[in-house]
Parts: C-alpha cells; structure tokens; sequence
C-alpha cells in the first residue's frame, strides 16, 4: 500500500515531516565524493607509459638495439630512449635498425625502455 502525503496545516505538524542525518551519514557521503574528486585527479594528472623493453649492447660508444623485427614499427625517429637511467633518442634508422644517439656508459650490456605511447586514465573514459 503507497503511502499518502498529507497537507500540513499548522507550523506544529511540519516537525513531524523532518527528517534527522545523522553525522555519520555526511561523512560517509563526503568520504565518496572525495574519492570520487581524488580519482578523477589522478586519471586526469597521471600518465601510463607502454614502454618497449630489451637488451642494448654498447661497443666503443655505439650502441646497438636488441629488437624483434615485428616490433620495428612501433618506432619512429626522436622517441626517447632510457638506459641505465640516462636519456638518448633515436636519430635515423639503417637497414631498418635504430640509430641511436651515443650514451655515456662503458662498454657491456645494458636494459634499455622506449616510450611508445603515453596515456592518461581519463582518456579511456572520454574515448581519446
């Protein structure tokens, strides 16, 4: 059976009609919206970096790439490239290879990361 709204017709009735929010409820719904406003911060301000990863070889300051071929096309010339925590970039391509610009490293094997793409969270969400 619904419930019917019945008309007030003097001041005393209307203490009937309101209703008390406990504190808990506003902190309850408060600590929400914060979430919410802290969660669409961080999607707006952080970036996710899908990298490429492998093994470069440093030879008398030149410096090989240990790529598969089908990742080749994911490379263009200025990416920047990280190894050992220091910054290079591609310069050109030889014989489908990257040139990469000299690093300041003795001779050996090193990891190395090249950022392909970087996105942000929200982006996903505003179909960027």
């Amino acid at each position: 059976m619904k419930k019917q709204n019945k008309s007030i017709t003097n001041p005393d009735e209307l203490n009937k009609n309101l209703q008390y929010s406990s504190p808990i409820t506003w902190i309850v719904l408060s600590s929400v919206v914060l979430l919410l406003v802290a969660f669409f911060a961080w999607s707006a301000i952080y970036k996710i970096k899908i990298k490429l990863t492998g093994t470069a070889n440093i030879s008398n300051g030149a410096v090989t790439l240990q790529i598969d071929e089908s990742k080749l096309s994911k490379l263009k010339e200025g990416q920047k490239v990280y190894i050992s925590g220091l910054e290079g970039q591609i310069l050109s391509f030889n014989d489908n290879q990257p040139v990469v610009s000299s690093f300041a490293l003795d001779d050996g094997e090193y990891d190395y990361y090249i950022v392909i793409k970087e996105a942000r969270p929200i982006d996903f969400l505003l179909n960027k």
